[in-house]
């Protein structure tokens, strides 16, 4: 499913249970490229835990979104930010 989410159709992604290599990372040929993938705020303690991703396009501003850090394995949540005020996105398994 990953690698056929399309970067120039979609800026955001929800992804729960996701499929996690050997070393606790979401990995396939396109996440790197174009998206910034975000893990729950304790993911790299306990890897295997970890239920929910998120997928942030590259192409936002890092100015302009920032990680709202949660101590669960189970929320992602970050903050958009711009002329249209603010915005925050959890993604909860």
């Amino acid at each position: 499913m990953l690698k056929n989410l399309d970067p120039h159709t979609y800026d955001l992604a929800c992804i729960q249970e996701p499929y996690l290599n050997p070393v606790g990372l979401a990995n396939t040929s396109n996440l790197q490229r174009y998206w910034d993938v975000i893990y729950p705020s304790n993911h790299h303690a306990n890897p295997e835990r970890s239920q929910t991703i998120l997928l942030v396009n590259k192409k936002l501003s890092k100015n302009n979104w920032h990680i709202i850090p949660l101590d669960t394995p189970n929320i992602t949540a970050i903050e958009l930010n711009g002329a249209f005020g603010k915005v925050r996105i959890y993604n909860i398994y």
